[in-house]
C-alpha cells in the first residue's frame, strides 16, 4: 500500500470468477448470480463464510454464452478482490447502463482486462480463451487451455481452476486491530491484499457483537474469499497495525480508491489527523460504504522496519511468512 503501490496501479486489474452451479439439463440455465454488496463474508458465530453464494435464475435455455460468462466474471472478480479499484475510466456510468451486460463489460474494461474489440454477443471458445488467459496473465500466471467447446461442466470447471490459482497469488491475510485503550475492542477489520496486482488494505466494519475476548484465530476464520476461508490472521494495537504500512505518519497521506457499494468519485485524499475517523466509518466520506480499498502514499516499507513491529504484533504466520506478507512485490508487467 505504499507510493509504489500507487504507482502500479495503472497495471491490468485482472477478474476472479465464480463457480457456476448447474443442476438438471446441461443446457444454460443457472448461471446468473445472485451477488449484493456482501462481497466480502465476514460472518457471525451463527454464519458460515460464503463468499461466491449463487442464486441460480432460470435463464432462456437459448442464453448466449458470451454474456453468461462475462458475469460470471465479472461478479466474482468483485468477491475475490473487493472493493478492487478502476485503473482507467470508460465512458457512461452504470446508471446510464441498460442492462447487466453493459455494466459488467464497463467494469471489467475499467480495470483493464477487457480489449477494446471485446463482443460478448459474438462470444466463442476463441473469445473465452482470450478472457482466461487475460486474467490469469494479470496475477503473473500461465495460460489454461480450455475446452474445445464450452459447455456448463466446462466452464464450472475452469472456472473453479482459475479461482484457486488466483487464490494462491494473491495471499490474503486477515488484519485485526483493537483499540490501545480497550484491548478487547475491535478498531477496525481489515484485509491486506499486498499480492494483488493493485496492493491495498481493504478495511470492513467489524460486526456487531465481535470482541477481541473472542480470540483473533475465530475471527479470522469468519472470513472467506470465494467461499474459501483466509488461514492467515494478524492482529495488533490499531497504532501498530497502520504502522505496517507507513512509517512515517506525517509523510504518507492516505487514499480511499475503491469501495462497496462503489459511488466513484476515488481516489479521495485523507485530510492528516483524519485517518482513525476513516478506519471507524465515522467519517462522512466513508460512513455510507460497507468496505474500501485504502492505499498510503509513502515509499516501500523497508525490511528492518517491519521486523521491529514483528514482536508488537500477534500472528499465525511464522517471522519470514509475516515479512512477506507484509511486502509488495515487484510488478508483474
Amino acid at each position: 500500500m505504499s507510493g509504489s503501490a500507487r504507482r502500479r496501479s495503472g497495471a491490468v486489474a485482472p477478474a476472479g470468477v465464480a463457480v457456476v452451479r448447474v443442476s438438471g439439463s446441461r443446457r444454460w440455465r443457472a448461471l446468473a448470480l445472485g451477488i449484493g454488496f456482501s462481497l466480502l463474508v465476514i460472518g457471525s458465530a451463527y454464519a458460515s463464510p460464503n463468499l461466491c453464494s449463487l442464486e441460480s435464475v432460470a435463464l432462456r435455455d437459448d442464453a448466449p454464452v458470451g454474456p453468461v460468462a462475462v458475469q460470471a466474471v465479472a461478479d466474482t472478480l468483485r468477491t475475490l478482490e473487493p472493493s478492487l479499484p478502476r485503473t482507467r475510466r470508460i465512458g457512461g456510468s452504470d446508471e446510464d447502463a441498460d442492462d447487466t451486460l453493459e455494466r459488467d463489460v464497463r467494469y471489467l474494461a475499467e480495470r483493464g482486462l477487457l480489449p477494446s474489440s471485446f463482443d460478448p454477443s459474438g462470444f466463442d471458445e476463441a473469445s473465452w480463451q482470450v478472457l482466461v488467459e487475460a486474467i490469469l496473465a494479470g496475477y503473473g500466471l500461465p495460460p489454461l487451455t480450455v475446452e474445445e467447446q464450452i459447455t456448463p461442466e466446462t466452464l464450472e470447471a475452469e472456472l473453479d481452476l482459475v479461482v484457486s490459482r488466483i487464490l494462491a497469488v494473491i495471499r490474503p491475510v486477515v488484519l485485526l486491530a483493537w483499540d490501545p485503550e480497550d484491548d478487547e475492542r475491535i478498531a477496525f477489520v481489515g484485509l491486506v491484499l499486498n499480492w494483488s496486482p493493485y496492493p491495498r488494505l481493504v478495511v470492513m466494519r467489524p460486526p456487531d457483537g465481535w470482541t477481541m475476548r473472542e480470540g483473533a484465530r475465530e475471527l479470522a476464520g469468519r472470513v472467506s474469499l470465494c467461499g474459501v476461508a483466509v488461514r492467515d490472521w494478524v492482529s495488533a494495537p490499531a497504532p501498530v497495525a497502520r504502522a505496517l504500512f507507513v512509517q512515517h505518519a506525517d509523510d504518507a497521506p492516505m487514499y480511499v480508491v475503491g469501495s462497496d457499494p462503489d459511488r466513484g468519485g476515488w481516489p479521495y485524499r485523507v485530510p492528516a489527523g483524519e485517518e482513525i475517523d476513516v478506519f471507524a466509518f465515522e467519517h462522512p466520506e466513508v460512513a455510507e460504504l460497507e468496505r474500501f480499498s485504502a492505499v498510503f502514499a509513502a515509499e516501500p516499507l523497508g525490511i528492518i522496519h517491519v521486523a521491529r513491529l514483528l514482536p508488537q504484533v500477534r500472528t499465525n504466520l511464522s517471522p519470514m511468512g509475516f515479512l512477506r506478507a507484509m511486502q509488495t512485490p515487484p510488478r508483474r508487467d
